[in-house]
């Protein structure tokens, strides 16, 4: 006998609230620290990614007819970045060797190459000088354009890092070091938003040894009005959620209950949903935001280019009120750029990664300051910057196999320029030979570098053993010799 099917409904989903009172922890301060980093590192993220994507994935062309047609929201919305005036802060990272410059030309010519954006969730309730500005989540994501992928690192806002101001201190300090003091760290006129900004990027640049090319600020604000605009979003609610202290707006907390099944929410409930953190546990948290993410992108897309015409009134409020961005927006090359990584840039092409307890190990707790080990934090971005759990991607390393100073980071970002997912050059063993080693058989990118470099059939290895010196990330092996220069393209 066949077993009955759950029945399945399109709904409105109904929160059922109670008040109630907070719960006594019942862990060690350790566990409760460890916890509060899982819960912290994605508390933005829904929101953040949905509003940032409309512009580089939902809206598309919608993008790019919304900003050619409303020049004083686009005045609003992009600002300058003074990292370029010179004031880059020269704070010494007493937790790693290395260290970020930053240097007048620090962002890609266009966005058809490889960029960062430091997405920067900021709490407006706390905004007026009496009570302090934060930074409550900060998500740093790479956009592969050509190869149509991206990858999200959430940095948790108790991580402790190297401020601006010389002193150790938790990470989402930073902003507000840079809100308070824009004029004096970046000269006169700098804004306050603009400094902020600023300074959290070049903090995040030194605690994990990246370049942040841009930076995007966003408030939770405009989350509803976005969900409420294209009707609701269609969610499948696997399990009934309970969570018995969801945070109200006045600093309380209430009980939330949201019921199993197929149901249409509205921008509160999937916020609620998307948020709450007291249900289960933070594996799960993090599933049913990228449920969330993926239905709002999935309800903009659906909708098509003309019915997203009919919504950018409300969108221009939306972005007005609640982002702030770098990103060069008024230019017709950048919203070219952005409206082909619309065309080619898939929700299940997104990666999501975060620091956490179960990613990196935690050197030290004190309060509710964490102190990440170095090594681990290297290998998460390592993984960040690669494409870590994005089915498909084929990561390309250049070493260098000869005497040239700097000849593999050269050959690494020409064929970066050309659209192959590349990683950190390396050296290898010198050898007069240019020899490309495919570890496994990856024919599609293996042919492209063939094509590229006019290699012949002898300077190619299939099903190869990976090469002295190279990165066990790496599914192509490009080996530099001393002939490259008739081998392939001159560096």
């Amino acid at each position: 006998m066949q077993k009955p099917t759950r029945r399945r409904s399109l709904r409105p989903v109904k929160l059922l609230r109670r008040p109630t009172k907070p719960l006594l922890p019942s862990t060690t301060p350790a566990r409760m620290a460890a916890q509060r980093v899982l819960s912290q590192a994605n508390s933005w993220r829904t929101y953040i990614i949905a509003i940032v994507l409309l512009l580089l994935v939902g809206g598309g062309g919608t993008a790019l007819v919304f900003l050619r047609r409303t020049d004083q929201a686009l005045a609003n919305i992009q600002q300058n970045d003074p990292r370029a005036n010179g004031g880059a802060d020269t704070t010494t990272d007493t937790t790693t060797t290395n260290q970020t410059t930053i240097t007048d030309n620090f962002v890609p010519s266009t966005l058809k190459e490889p960029f960062s954006v430091l997405l920067i969730g900021v709490d407006k309730r706390a905004e007026s000088e009496a009570e302090g500005v934060r930074s409550d989540t900060l998500i740093l994501v790479r956009v592969d354009p050509l190869a149509g992928w991206a990858t999200m690192l959430s940095i948790p806002r108790d991580s402790v890092v190297p401020l601006p101001n010389g002193n150790l201190g938790k990470v989402n300090g930073a902003y507000a070091y840079g809100f308070y003091n824009a004029e004096k760290l970046y000269g006169s006129g700098t804004s306050k938003d603009a400094g902020g900004g600023a300074a959290a990027a070049q903090t995040i640049e030194r605690f994990l040894n990246v370049k942040v090319d841009y930076t995007a600020q966003v408030d939770f604000q405009g989350f509803e009005r976005l969900v409420d605009s294209v009707n609701g979003i269609v969610i499948d609610v696997k399990m009934a959620l309970v969570d018995p202290e969801f945070p109200t707006e006045n600093h309380g907390v209430e009980r939330i209950y949201i019921a199993p099944g197929i149901q249409q929410m509205n921008g509160h409930t999937a916020l609620v949903y998307a948020r709450s953190r007291h249900s289960s546990n933070d594996f799960d948290r993090s599933k049913r935001q990228q449920q969330v993410l993926k239905a709002v992108l999935s309800a903009v897309r659906s909708r098509g280019i003309m019915a997203n015409v009919s919504l950018l009134p409300q969108w221009i409020g939306v972005l007005e009120q609640n982002v702030r961005t770098t990103l060069p927006i008024g230019n017709v090359t950048t919203m070219t750029d952005l409206a082909g990584i619309a065309t080619r840039l898939d929700s299940d092409r997104i990666s999501q990664l975060a620091i956490n307890p179960l990613e990196v190990r935690v050197d030290n707790v004190i309060g509710s300051d964490i102190y990440w080990n170095p090594s681990d934090i290297a290998s998460l971005v390592k993984r960040w910057k690669t494409g870590a759990g994005i089915d498909g991607i084929v990561n390309l390393q250049v070493l260098n196999g000869t005497n040239v100073s700097g000849l593999g980071s050269k050959v690494t970002t020409d064929l970066s320029k050309q659209g192959f997912a590349t990683i950190d050059a390396g050296d290898g063993t010198t050898t007069t030979t240019t020899m490309l080693y495919d570890i496994g058989d990856h024919s599609r990118e293996r042919q492209r570098i063939i094509d590229n470099l006019g290699l012949s059939s002898t300077q190619v290895s299939v099903n190869a053993t990976r090469p002295s010196g190279a990165s066990k990330e790496a599914n192509l092996i490009l080996v530099v010799g001393t002939d490259y220069r008739t081998a392939g393209t001159t560096p």
